[in-house]
């Protein structure tokens, strides 16, 4: 869930932003946008989020190496890793 978070916050930033801005603008009593820029929104937004994808394998990716798995071994579970 928190994977899902960190990438469709970004989707959905520029819009949030874009809501505020509007809501700033209609409560100082001036006139807004005559139309919204929906394409520029989700272009921005789509590139936010192909950045997150990028930092995140960048920076939290899996590990390389062969997965053993999980094994009973001497009337014991031997846990599964990552190794080289």
């Amino acid at each position: 869930m928190s994977r899902l978070i960190v990438h469709l916050l970004p989707l959905m930033l520029p819009f949030l932003l874009y809501g505020l801005y509007i809501w700033h603008v209609k409560r100082s009593g001036k006139d807004g946008p005559e139309a919204t820029p929906w394409f520029w929104l989700a272009a921005i937004g789509m590139v936010l989020m192909i950045l997150s994808f990028v930092v995140y394998g960048a920076f939290f990716g899996e590990t390389l190496g062969d997965y053993a798995p999980a094994r009973f071994e001497d009337g014991r579970v031997v846990p599964g890793r990552i190794g080289q």
